[in-house]
């Protein structure tokens, strides 16, 4: 297997593009309050208020992970928001500062600047969410960790192409087709290793009867420097996988100033008592 590396470059040029667009940010920026989140625009609920929201709109899906890390890398996507490529702007032009207080939550006391930074990432769960009835209690143990970084919160994965496993050699695959693209966001929170979302909550009134289907766990984040590193991956077939795989993976860097419980369909907000642990 041939791999290749370019993680370090990535990185650099990264650090270069973001330095550009830092100053071109000075001159294109608008002012504040100009252009509305993709949460605000979804649900009227501006950033500084998120964490006080009682409800979320029905189908709420917070920000997309890849216009996030599209405009923080200077390469927005045609038809991705204004909001983000605005916001992202916004907070590359002002100097960083850290909340007072490590465990300070992001909410309507932060400036400008900091909301400017925080961000809403839905992710869909399918199991780790059980309901007893007997004691009225709800449990929430969901491991959010990427596959191949179990130190990082998976928020988006996307394959193209089709995999020759089974079905073509190794010399043939690229030949015949069989080439993937796979594109891997991911969140590296500064608590580290903290990638399980867990929760216990006593809900008297908890419809036990619905399905997992709907349920998704919201987090709402502050990113931090270095906000974003890239790294991309190269594999040649090989008989165990006879595919041509590159991989990008794209890593946001930040805190999680909170972790809900939500009903994405109904846009319910079924408890915001969740936590992060290893």
């Amino acid at each position: 297997m041939f791999l290749f590396k370019c993680g370090h470059g990535a990185a650099l040029c990264l650090s270069f593009a973001l330095a550009c667009g830092t100053v071109c940010a000075l001159a294109a920026t608008p002012r504040a309050g100009q252009a509305a989140s993709a949460v605000e625009a979804a649900s009227g609920i501006s950033m500084q208020g998120i964490m006080s929201a009682d409800a979320l709109p029905p189908n709420f899906t917070g920000d997309d992970p890849e216009h996030v890390r599209d405009a923080l890398a200077g390469h927005p996507a045609p038809g991705q928001p204004a909001s983000i490529t605005n916001r992202v702007r916004a907070f590359l032009s002002r100097p960083f500062r850290k909340p007072q207080g490590a465990s300070a939550p992001a909410g309507a006391s932060q400036p400008p600047g900091q909301t400017d930074r925080t961000f809403t990432f839905v992710i869909p769960v399918s199991y780790g969410v059980r309901y007893l009835s007997k004691k009225k209690v709800l449990s929430v143990n969901v491991s959010l960790a990427a596959p191949e970084n179990p130190d990082a919160i998976l928020l988006k994965q996307t394959v193209k192409g089709q995999s020759g496993r089974k079905l073509v050699v190794a010399p043939e695959a690229k030949e015949k087709g069989f080439v993937q693209t796979v594109d891997v966001i991911q969140l590296k929170p500064e608590s580290g290793l903290k990638t399980t979302v867990s929760g216990r909550v006593m809900l008297p009134r908890f419809d036990h009867e619905r399905g997992n289907g709907d349920f998704a766990i919201v987090l709402i984040c502050s990113l931090a420097p270095p906000y974003l590193t890239d790294d991309i991956e190269h594999s040649a077939p090989t008989d165990e996988e006879p595919t041509d795989i590159t991989r990008r993976t794209s890593t946001l860097n930040g805190r999680v100033d909170a972790a809900w419980l939500i009903d994405s369909k109904e846009g319910t907000i079924i408890t915001k008592r969740l936590h992060l642990v290893k």
